[in-house]
């Protein structure tokens, strides 16, 4: 089961979920709701009239093309989910959603430069994110790039330094870390393992209590005294930030993954008009704004068949998250979608209340 940088199952062979694809061809981010969908419809439909382009046959069969490819995005995406299928444009089946899925997954570039690494994710942040959140990340992203192309530079330096110069220097007087390293490489890794060692100190390197030593060491204590030194201490590996906001994610996540919170206390966390509520200092709940956009996902706790596209009285929860998708809030015995709402008892459908100028509810 493949998941599309959304959140949503990407139910055929590419890369991208079709809503996704569909949003792409209207120039809207994944956030899009029905308004800006018919929005960015009627200035694309009227912008691409092939009547504009009369003086150039070339033109004027390329804008017939591309009005095929808006009016089939905007069918899908204002379509009924019964009514729905894996989608592509109708004249461009490939060229435009694999530029898209190229900037989709960043990580799948085989430079190895951090500039460009950096300017692919500056790519994908300018064709998804919304401007005042694009402008705080390509910032973000730029001084991570100068970051790491100091560092190398600072190792690079260490490693090839002469005599007298800083690199060589320090070279000479990390006694224990760079004395005796001969060659280029030696040095560089071992610049790089003092400096691990002085930002993220092990267990190891704590003070412990002295005692008395009323034997001489034998060969395996002195191994063991040998293999706990602070070279030799075992790293652990460090947590991957999701994309998104879960149940049980700490408030230190949330405020890497969506900065300052506009106020907050010890149970809620307020961006604009969206809140997260907080319980032991992990996320437990939260409520929703579309004018305040938050990236949150609850995943199925048990298998579902992904190609169901309704449910309906006696439904689980976990078949209504994979067709309906998460919650913009809830509680125990409800989803709020909007202002549309389902409710449950013993973790099954019981009704549903459908507000006809918020999300549309696909139950039966």
């Amino acid at each position: 089961m493949k998941i599309c940088p959304c959140g949503d199952l990407i139910q055929d062979d590419g890369t991208i979920c079709s809503r996704c694809a569909a949003l792409h061809i209207l120039d809207l981010s994944a956030d899009a709701n029905e308004a800006d969908v018919r929005k960015a419809y009627r200035r694309l439909a009227e912008a691409w009239q092939p009547e504009r382009f009369q003086d150039d046959e070339k033109q004027q069969a390329e804008a017939a093309e591309k009005l095929k490819d808006i009016e089939s995005a905007f069918d899908y995406l204002t379509s009924t989910i019964d009514q729905r299928g894996p989608w592509r444009p109708p004249s461009r089946p490939t060229s435009e959603n694999e530029a898209y899925s190229a900037n989709a997954a960043p990580e799948r570039a085989d430079s190895n430069d951090p500039v460009a690494a950096a300017q692919a994710l500056i790519e994908l942040v300018d064709s998804t994110s919304p401007s005042p959140l694009r402008r705080t990340i390509r910032f973000a992203l730029i001084a991570v790039a100068l970051l790491i192309t100091l560092f190398l530079g600072r190792y690079a330096w260490i490693a090839f330094g002469a005599p007298g110069s800083a690199g060589g220097s320090e070279a000479r007087d990390q006694k224990g870390t760079l004395a005796g390293t001969e060659g280029p490489g030696e040095r560089f890794l071992a610049a790089v393992k003092r400096d691990i060692q002085r930002f993220v100190p092990s267990d190891s390197t704590k003070a412990q209590p002295a005692t008395p030593q009323t034997e001489p060491q034998t060969s395996q204590q002195a191994k063991k005294t040998d293999d706990s030194r602070p070279d030799r201490a075992s790293k652990k590996p460090s947590k991957l930030l999701l994309p998104y906001v879960t149940l049980g994610s700490t408030k230190e996540e949330v405020l890497q993954q969506q900065g300052p919170p506009t106020s907050a206390s010890d149970d809620k966390l307020v961006y604009g008009k969206s809140e997260l509520y907080l319980k032991d200092g992990s996320v437990v709940g939260w409520r929703i704004d579309p004018s305040s956009p938050i990236r949150v996902k609850i995943w199925p706790s048990t298998a579902v068949d992904p190609s169901l596209t309704s449910y309906t009285v006696g439904s689980t929860k976990d078949v209504v998250l994979t067709v309906q998708g998460t919650p913009t809030a809830f509680t125990d015995n409800q989803f709020y979608y909007g202002n549309s709402v389902i409710v449950f008892r013993n973790n099954k459908v019981v009704s549903w209340k459908e507000d006809p100028d918020s999300t549309p509810l696909w139950a039966k």
